[in-house]
């Protein structure tokens, strides 16, 4: 009676054991599947993670290794404003969604003036703007540059449903007085969501320090 007695204990606290191994497999599971857009935390130096991005710490070459995808560094000099230059990522999978992104960086007004005269190539799109091919020196200078924003193209379609579910409701918004695209702004979280009935939905990040950086070419429209 005893021997059967242990058995059941013995049997009972095995059960236990895979139970427990098994719930917390589920629980790991469900703590590594980041990376979806509105998953975005906010750090103590003010500085915001998403992607895997930290904006403001993270570097181009950092982002490539971790989307495992080469960037393509272009600098654009449109005709009515200064000259950019942008990270181009074509395609990025981060929790099983598919995405493009363009990364800002962190450069000064002079920095990209002397990228720009060294350029090797100069071609204007259809637009009017100037795009320039770098040099190989500059693009691999250019890698080690910090990611100061984040524009994210998803591949799916985010209605405003199920952004208002994610992200919660918008601190504001704001019309787009030169297309029918509507701005859901959530300085907090430095992140501005632009939703069109005739466009992709496009979702930009930065610093929520730098939210009024990115609000007032929005309140000039």
């Amino acid at each position: 009676m005893g021997k059967h007695v242990f058995l059941t204990v013995f049997g009972i606290s095995i059960l236990a054991v895979v139970l427990g191994v098994y719930v917390s497999s589920l629980k790991k599971q469900e703590i590594s599947v980041t990376g979806y857009p509105w998953q975005i935390e906010n750090l103590p130096s003010g500085n915001t993670r998403v992607f895997g991005i930290t904006i403001g710490l993270t570097t181009v070459a950092e982002a490539e290794q971790l989307f495992k995808e080469k960037a393509e560094i272009n600098l654009f000099a449109p005709k009515q404003s200064t000259a950019v230059i942008e990270a181009y990522f074509d395609l990025v999978k981060v929790s099983g969604l598919k995405s493009k992104m363009v990364m800002s960086l962190d450069l000064s007004d002079e920095t990209i003036q002397k990228i720009y005269n060294r350029g090797a190539r100069i071609s204007t799109l259809e637009s009017g703007t100037r795009k320039v091919t770098l040099l190989d020196e500059d693009v691999i200078l250019l890698q080690e540059s910090v990611i100061v924003g984040i524009t994210y193209l998803p591949s799916i379609h985010l209605d405003a449903q199920l952004i208002e579910s994610r992200f919660g409701k918008p601190a504001e918004k704001l019309e787009d007085t030169k297309s029918d695209a509507i701005h859901w702004l959530y300085p907090a979280k430095g992140v501005d969501i632009v939703l069109s009935e005739s466009e992709k939905e496009v979702i930009q990040y930065v610093k929520p320090d730098d939210f009024d950086k990115l609000l007032k070419p929005l309140k000039s429209l």
